[in-house]
């Protein structure tokens, strides 16, 4: 691989790899690092199947198309501005021209298929993710998180954290419309508000993880099953809108405080608060202890 810089604009001559096991020769594309303190990803994918992980504290980026990709249009744009990578990735849909658009490469000729995408470990990273048809597999996990942001069609997702992010997020937002989501140690995720709308579908939320603080969580479910899971150690209020139409059904060791709130036996002498604000409209929230 080759790669210069022109105008704080990397561009890229990428040569394909071969994946250990792998049958087929996949394609490779990966942007190194420079003078970077941050990395702000927008991925946008149409339909297949996404993974995003972990990766090489000196490659900023590195994305893989399994050999079933090779004939989707994929591309992604990456320019550097006052030490910020910013990463436009366009999976499963038409790139931009590239006479009109000269600061983006070309994936070539991807079909529908998996695509990989690693993360450099080494600077925050603010995530903003749009799944159509098909699947995603976020393991974030020793990344540092700044910033999360999910909207997901008819896609099947999982989400964990399985070691405590180490930068805080102020904000971590997730839509899943026709499908299914689990998340996994979100208590991990260090965030000060997380917030949750889901459509159609069955839904698992599990706060399993390092909670300390005091939190705000904000759930609305339309036709869908939610079940939520709060650790033992962690004091928890759940407040709701009753409705002949919806169903709440806590653990048992939260007690309702008035008609509209369950407040957990541990809740005033616990370190780490949930406060929790459900919706349930149509649909069956279930709270569960770990």
């Amino acid at each position: 691989m080759k790669q210069y810089q022109r105008a704080g604009i990397w561009f890229l001559t990428l040569l394909p790899v071969l994946p250990a096991g792998a049958q087929e020769r996949s394609t490779l594309r990966e942007v190194g690092r420079t003078t970077e303190r941050e990395l702000n990803i927008v991925l946008t994918s149409t339909f297949g199947s996404v993974t995003i992980s972990r990766g090489e504290p000196e490659k900023m980026l590195v994305i893989e198309a399994d050999e079933a990709a090779r004939n989707a249009p994929a591309s992604t744009e990456y320019t550097i501005r006052n030490r910020i990578g910013y990463a436009d990735i366009c999976l499963g849909e038409e790139g931009k021209d590239r006479e009109e658009k000269k600061h983006s490469f070309n994936f070539g000729d991807l079909n529908r298929g998996h695509w990989i995408v690693r993360v450099s470990d080494a600077v925050p990273v603010s995530l903003d993710v749009e799944l159509g048809v098909g699947s995603g597999d976020f393991n974030l996990t020793g990344l540092q998180v700044k910033d999360f942001t999910l909207s997901a069609g008819a896609s099947n997702v999982t989400l964990a954290f399985d070691e405590l992010n180490s930068t805080r997020i102020d904000n971590m937002t997730i839509e899943s419309g026709v499908s299914k989501f689990d998340g996994r140690n979100l208590g991990n995720a260090n965030f000060r508000h997380f917030r949750f709308k889901g459509g159609v579908g069955a839904y698992s939320l599990d706060f399993a993880g390092t909670m300390t603080t005091e939190v705000d969580v904000d759930i609305e479910v339309g036709l869908g099953v939610m079940t939520i899971f709060i650790p033992q150690e962690v004091g928890a209020r759940v407040s709701y809108d009753k409705s002949w139409m919806s169903r709440i059904d806590c653990a048992e060791d939260f007690r309702e405080s008035d008609s509209n709130e369950y407040l957990s036996d541990n809740y005033s002498s616990a370190a780490g608060k949930m406060n929790i604000r459900i919706d349930a409209g149509l649909g069956s929230v279930k709270i569960r202890r770990r």
